[in-house]
C-alpha cells in the first residue's frame, strides 16, 4: 500500500512540475547562462522622443547586451524629478553589475527594482535617487529631452549607420625619401 501511495505522490509531484500548458510565459525569460553573454560595447541606441533625437553607445555590461537584444521596443516616457526620463521595461535585464547613485548628465543607467531605464538630462541633484546600474552614455541631446512626453522608441543603430557616422582616421603623413 506505501508504494502505491508513494508512486501515486510522485507521479503528481512530477505533473506539477513539468505541467505547461503549452503557452509561452508573457514576458520572456532572462537568460539562464550567468555570465555568458556578447558584449555590445560601442553599439549604439537611437532614442527618439517627439521631435528629439539622441543616440546613446552602450557599455560592456551585461544589462546593455539584455536591452541590446529586447529592441527595438516602444514605451510611454515618464519624468523623474526633473533631472531624468525613464521608461519601463517589460521584463528585468539580466545583470550582475554593480549599482552607483553617481551621474552626469547624458548617462543611461539601468534600476533593477523598477524594472525602469532612465537617461539624466540635468545635473540638478548631485546623485540619483536611487542606485543605477550604469548602460551607456548619450554624449548629445540628452539635455533636450526635458521636455519629451508621450512615446519614446529605441532602437539599435546599424552597424552600417554607426560606421558611416564613425570619426574617419587622419590621413597618415606621407614622408619624402
Amino acid at each position: 500500500m506505501r508504494k502505491r501511495v508513494s508512486a501515486l505522490l510522485c507521479g503528481l509531484l512530477l505533473l506539477a512540475l513539468t505541467g505547461c500548458t503549452g503557452t509561452p510565459p508573457e514576458t520572456p525569460l532572462p537568460s539562464p547562462i550567468p555570465g555568458a553573454y556578447e558584449s555590445v560595447e560601442g553599439r549604439q541606441i537611437r532614442l527618439t522622443a517627439d521631435e528629439v533625437e539622441g543616440r546613446i553607445t552602450l557599455n560592456d555590461s551585461r544589462a546593455a547586451a539584455d536591452l541590446a537584444a529586447m529592441l527595438p521596443l516602444e514605451f510611454t516616457v515618464m519624468d523623474r524629478n526633473g533631472f531624468a526620463k525613464a521608461v519601463r521595461l517589460p521584463r528585468a535585464l539580466v545583470t550582475d553589475e554593480e549599482t552607483t547613485r553617481e551621474y552626469e548628465v547624458g548617462d543611461f543607467g539601468y534600476w533593477p527594482p523598477g524594472p525602469d531605464l532612465a537617461i539624466f538630462y540635468d545635473d540638478f541633484y548631485e546623485q540619483t535617487v536611487v542606485p543605477i546600474i550604469p548602460v551607456g552614455h548619450a554624449e548629445s541631446g540628452a539635455e533636450d529631452l526635458w521636455d519629451a512626453y508621450g512615446t519614446v522608441r529605441m532602437e539599435l543603430v546599424p552597424l552600417e549607420e554607426e560606421a558611416t557616422d564613425a570619426p574617419q582616421p587622419s590621413p597618415s603623413p606621407t614622408h619624402a625619401t
